[in-house]
């Protein structure tokens, strides 16, 4: 159908937490001398961000197979009343994945998944 945006996840590292949540893993943008000084003071050189509930599930559907439209019914049939407003929730959520970067909004469906 013309019109139709597929979201999709960038390559970005992620994990299902032991709560079924999602964590994203990315690794921190350094330039040369903050490299040398996070080795030399053990500094960690990713960041973690963890998900709310509903932010994982909205995770795992942007996989570019599913339409937003598609995207907003199923998270309005699994959070009902708790998501609601659910279009201006979950295309808020999306606009910053985007803006994140994690994220790209296609006019295709991503054929080949190879999470």
């Amino acid at each position: 159908m013309p019109g139709e945006i597929y979201p999709d996840r960038q390559g970005i590292e992620w994990i299902t937490t032991t709560s079924g949540n999602i964590e994203i893993i990315m690794k921190k943008d350094l330039n040369w001398f903050e490299k040398k000084v996070a080795y030399f003071i053990g500094a960690p050189t990713i960041v973690r961000r963890p998900l709310d509930e509903m932010n994982s599930k909205l995770w795992t559907l942007m996989d570019g197979t599913r339409t937003l439209d598609q995207i907003i019914i199923e998270m309005d049939q699994i959070f009902k009343e708790n998501i609601a407003p659910v279009t201006d929730r979950v295309t808020r959520s999306i606009a910053i994945f985007v803006e994140s970067g994690l994220v790209s909004l296609n006019r295709e469906m991503i054929d080949d998944q190879s999470e």
